[in-house]
Formats: C-alpha cells, structure tokens, sequence
C-alpha cells in the first residue's frame, strides 16, 4: 500500500457529534488518530470534534464532550470527516441543517467515514447513494429498508467505497480508524498503535459472529415459524427442501416460495445460517472437540465446518474459540 510522504501540516481529523452520541463511537477512533502523533514523531493529524453548537455535548454515557466547532459554513481544511453513531441518531435525521451541511461539507473532505449507526446520517445526506455500506448489525435492516439505494453489506467490519467509509458495531470504529491510518502513516506506525492499545491490526471475521444469525425467525407466521422452531432443535437431521416441506404438509415448491416471502432468507440459508450460529455457540461456550460439534449441528466433519466457518465468518472454527471463547474453564 502506498503510503503519504510526510506532510508539513497536520491532517484535520474532525468527527461530527450530537447529544446521546456514544461514547466509545467518538473517543475510540479519535484516541487512536492523536496517539499517531507520537508513534509518528511528528504532528500527522489535528483532531477536534464539531456539533450543531460549539460546546459540551452530551453523550449517552452521561459524560459531556466538548466541541470545539461549529458547523454551518463549509470548513475549508478538513481532511478526514467522521459521523459518530449512537441513540441520538433518529433525531439527527430529522435535523435539515445538519443534513444540509453534511451534503455541503462532504465534497471538501478527502475522506468521509461513520462509525456505526453514523451511517444513517451520511445515507440520510444522499453521500452513500449507489453505494456500499455498512452499519451497527441492529441498524443494518433499517439501513436497507429506509435507503434502498444504499447497498448495505451485513457482516463486514467496515466497507470502503470511493472516499466513503462505514463502519460496522461501537468497535468497529476502531478498527476503521486503524485502515486510514494506515493509509495515511503505513503499517509499522499502525503496528505500534494496535499493540499500545491491545488492538487486532487486523480483525478476523466479521459483525455476523456478534449477531443474532436467526433475526429472520421472529418475522415468520404460522407453520413456517413452527418449522424455524423444529430446525433449531434438529439441526444434526437431513434438511433438504424435501423433508422440511413435508414437515408442513406443503408442496416442495410453495413451500420454498413461502419460506422466503415470510422469512425473507431461502430454506437452506436459513438452515445453513442456524447451524453456524449454535456451532458459534457451542464453539465460544464450552471446549467440546470440533469434530463433535460438527457431527452434533449437521455439517457432517470438521473439515466440512472449517470450509463453512472461512466461507461464513472468514475465521476457522478453532481461529474463533481462541477469539471469543467466554467459559472460564482451564
């Protein structure tokens, strides 16, 4: 990756908040771009935070933060702009001169970024229009839903398109602000931070493994919902259209179509989808052997629960019990 000579100036880094933005959304990225300062050894960025009025602004944590400017012109000068996310975002949608001035700020920046729900803001503004996507996995539906233009993409940590930027889940504003650091100073600067602040330079998976991968189960009616039921108590049987359909009394065909109109995942995604998610389970719960897992969720061998966990969450089955494992067991 090419990286930026060093510059006489420093890079304006300046991240848009609003009152019950959260916390982490503002500090976790904005900490990591002031911290380049010293492992670079020389002043990269200037970071200041912007709201609707100069001041403290209050976030969801309780703990006021301090805007240093105001927005409303365009400021000349900015060169990485970033949209917090955070409770507070319904309310900011409705709010036109915010909008207004992100539509009017966002030509002017170099690079435009949201953390988390923040992509609501930047879609609500036109900026991610025939665009790629990615926000908090509870929004990312409501992305989709309310902005039909914007391809939004579930699982990915962040997505780059163009000069935009979005992040997925709180953290994930982390992890973003590590890749335009990157960017900008290269890897061994990026490696240092990542170590100071006990990051993953890199982070393995995705936001599905964090995510209720069954969301859909609570939208169906009737004897589809009953069906989801039955599936997530046996996942270790044969799950072909042919025998889910019979379960139902419907015809191969009606079945698959009805499956998806009420559900709005394919029988076999959801079945795939199901046994992914109680392998994740089993994985970060417990220290059953991975071949026992396989066999007790359906996928058959190990071998056939790796391929589905790289295709799936980009990181083997042994990859995530070393990650994100919670029993305290030796």
């Amino acid at each position: 990756m090419a990286v930026t000579q060093r510059r006489r100036s420093p890079r304006e880094i300046v991240m848009f908040i609003y009152p019950d933005a959260h916390l982490l959304d503002i500090s976790g990225p904005m900490s990591l771009f002031a911290a380049a300062n010293d492992f670079a050894g020389y002043a990269a960025y200037d970071v200041s935070l912007a709201a609707a009025r100069a001041g403290n602004v209050m976030t969801s944590a309780g703990i006021a933060l301090c805007a240093s400017r105001r927005i409303g012109r365009v400021m000349a000068g900015i060169d990485t702009l970033l949209v917090a996310g955070g409770i507070g975002i319904d309310a900011q949608l409705k709010e036109r001169h915010v909008i207004g001035w992100l539509k009017r700020q966002a030509p002017h920046c170099r690079r435009v970024a949201s953390v988390c729900s923040g992509a609501l803001l930047l879609a609500e503004a036109g900026l991610l229009d025939g665009r790629r996507a990615v926000t908090h996995w509870v929004r990312c539906d409501q992305l989709s839903a309310d902005y039909p233009q914007v391809t939004v993409e579930y699982d990915p940590i962040f997505v780059r398109d163009g000069k935009f930027y979005s992040s997925a889940g709180i953290s994930a504003g982390m992890d973003l602000a590590l890749a335009l650091i990157e960017e900008d100073l290269g890897a061994a600067i990026v490696g240092q931070l990542a170590r100071e602040f006990v990051l993953y330079m890199r982070r393995s998976g995705g936001q599905a493994q964090f995510s209720p991968a069954l969301r859909a189960q609570d939208t169906a009616p009737g004897r589809i919902a009953g069906l989801q039921q039955w599936i997530l108590g046996h996942l270790h049987q044969s799950m072909d259209v042919e025998t889910l359909s019979a379960r139902v009394a419907m015809s191969p065909r009606h079945f698959a179509r009805r499956f998806l109109e009420e559900t709005g995942m394919t029988p076999a995604a959801f079945v795939a989808a199901a046994r992914v998610d109680a392998a994740r389970q089993a994985l970060a719960a417990g220290h059953e052997q991975i071949d026992v897992v396989a066999a007790r969720f359906g996928f058959g061998s190990a071998e056939r629960l790796r391929r589905t966990f790289r295709r799936h969450l980009a990181v083997t089955p042994t990859q995530f019990r070393q990650h994100f494992q919670t029993s305290g067991e030796a």
